[in-house]
C-alpha cells in the first residue's frame, strides 16, 4: 500500500472563483482595482513572488498563508461558490478501498482547513491534514511533506496538486508527483485532466 497526499484548492475542490472573488473583495475594501482570476492564480502558484505585495500591496505582511488573517472573506466565498473536482470521490473512495493512507498538505491556514473540507463531506476520508500555520512553513518548503512521509504508516508516498509550487515541493522531499491539469487537453507526462487518469496512475504504485 501506499500514502497518498493531496493539496486541496484547484486538486481537490474548484476553488478558483471563491479564492478570485475573495482576494478582489479584500482589494476593494482596500481600494484597490480588482485583478483577473488568472493574474490571481499566477500569483499564488509561482514560487519566488512576493504575493503579499502583488495581492493587497502589503510590504510589511508577516503571515505565511495569504488567506491569514483574512480567513472571512476566504470562508464567505467557499460556502457560495466552490464545489469538488468531478470524479474526486471516487478517487478517495478507491484508495480508502485500498486502504491507502490519505493526507491533505495546502497553504491554506490550519484554522481554516476542517470547516471547509466538512462541508464538502470528505474529511473522513484523510488520516491527516496539514496547512500552514505558526509553525508549519508553506509549499513549496517540503515542511509538510516530510511530515507527513514521517507519520505515514507505508513505506511510499505519493504527492498530488496543481500548480508549481507543489511540483517544487515534492521535488524538494523527494516525492512522486502527479499534476492536476483539470478538464485541460494538453498534457504531459504524470499529468491527468480527470480522475480515472489518475485512478490510473496511483494503481501503478499499489
Amino acid at each position: 500500500m501506499i500514502n497518498v497526499f493531496f493539496d486541496m484548492d484547484g486538486t481537490l475542490i474548484d476553488s478558483s472563483n471563491a479564492i478570485a472573488m475573495a482576494v478582489n473583495e479584500i482589494r476593494t475594501d482596500n481600494k484597490l482595482p480588482a485583478l483577473s482570476k488568472a493574474e490571481i492564480y499566477g500569483i499564488i502558484n509561482t514560487p519566488g513572488i512576493d504575493w503579499a505585495k502583488e495581492l493587497y500591496d502589503a510590504n510589511d505582511f508577516t503571515h505565511k498563508s495569504f488567506k491569514q488573517g483574512f480567513e472571512r472573506y476566504f470562508v464567505k466565498h467557499y460556502e457560495q461558490s466552490v464545489v469538488l473536482f468531478e470524479g474526486v470521490m471516487d478517487v478517495l473512495k478507491f484508495l480508502r478501498g485500498k486502504n491507502c493512507y490519505l493526507a491533505i498538505a495546502t497553504n491554506a491556514p490550519q484554522s481554516s482547513l476542517k470547516r471547509i473540507l466538512n462541508k464538502y463531506n470528505i474529511l473522513p476520508f484523510f488520516d491527516k491534514v496539514v496547512g500552514v500555520s505558526e509553525n508549519m512553513e508553506p509549499k513549496p518548503h517540503p515542511m509538510m511533506l516530510n511530515l507527513l512521509h514521517e507519520e505515514a504508516i507505508f513505506e511510499k508516498s505519493i504527492f498530488v496538486g496543481d500548480s508549481l509550487k507543489d511540483r517544487e515541493c515534492a521535488m524538494n522531499a523527494n516525492i512522486p508527483y502527479y499534476y492536476a491539469k483539470w478538464y485541460q487537453n494538453e498534457l504531459k507526462d504524470n499529468e491527468f485532466n480527470n480522475a480515472q487518469m489518475l485512478i490510473e496512475f496511483l494503481q501503478t504504485h499499489l
